[in-house]
């Protein structure tokens, strides 16, 4: 018998009643557990085992390579993301990152504690989707082990050039005036100080402030379509639930903003 705590991810239908759900724990990475009868209307599994819930699991042993959910009482449900088509997607896009590119039995409690807080957030509208979306992609990135070079500018050392270019591929940047010739071949963003320093922010702060910081309406853009575009090239995937969202919410980041320099 196991008792975990987790976020529900994803969630497959088996037969006419059983379920298939994956959750991200903080102990074991993501798992996947059969829940049996999800499908009937006397079912007592459906509130805490739907999609996006944070519910602790009371866990039978294995059955071909799933564990069987005996028990579960709901934690957090997240209401909130219900009322917004582009919400459900964005969350969507979050799970689908996660079950990608997170190891079973890996000790993970950052990255839940990450989609905990974004799930928060996203329910609650405290946060525009499209920086809550940044958010998530640079920090989850982080925290694979993708860590951006954000201390200087690697030609000269500068601190915070008033403008710079940032590498998606090798995750470093230079002044403006420092790119070569040699580095112009590689896919860089254009972005103002004020994107640097949102980067930063997101990548270095401890865990209470990463969602607190200010920044202006133009240097947004830059720093949007860095992050979506730096953690996709770094886990080397594409995610329909990306697409998805992109569709429902009109934020059409890469297009919107370019391909960088």
């Amino acid at each position: 018998m196991l008792t975990v705590k987790g976020v529900v991810l994803s969630q497959r239908t088996i037969g006419e009643q059983d379920r298939f759900i994956d959750i991200l724990t903080a102990e074991y990475g993501v798992i996947e557990v059969l829940v049996k009868g999800a499908g009937k209307i006397s079912s007592k599994t459906g509130s805490g085992s739907q999609l996006f819930a944070y519910s602790e699991f009371c866990l039978n042993d294995k059955k071909k390579g799933a564990r069987i959910l005996s028990s579960i009482s709901p934690i957090q449900i997240f209401y909130g993301l219900r009322s917004s088509v582009s919400a459900v997607a964005l969350a969507s896009y979050f799970s689908q990152v996660i079950e990608f590119a997170v190891l079973p039995r890996a000790g993970t409690p950052e990255i839940l504690r990450l989609m905990l807080n974004c799930l928060h957030f996203l329910a609650e509208g405290k946060i525009e989707e499209a920086r809550l979306k940044a958010i998530f992609e640079l920090r989850i990135a982080a925290l694979l082990g993708f860590m951006p070079d954000v201390v200087m500018c690697r030609a000269c050392g500068e601190y915070l050039p008033e403008r710079l270019d940032f590498s998606v591929e090798d995750g470093y940047f230079v002044c403006h005036g420092c790119q070569s010739t040699e580095e112009s071949l590689s896919h860089f963003v254009q972005m103002p100080a004020a994107s640097l320093q949102a980067i930063r922010h997101i990548v270095l702060s401890d865990f209470e402030k990463i969602f607190a910081f200010r920044i202006g309406e133009h240097s947004c853009g830059p720093l949007y379509q860095f992050a979506e575009e730096f953690l996709g090239y770094h886990v080397d995937r594409k995610f329909p639930t990306l697409e998805f969202y992109r569709a429902v919410s009109g934020n059409q980041t890469q297009e919107a903003n370019g391909q960088g320099s």
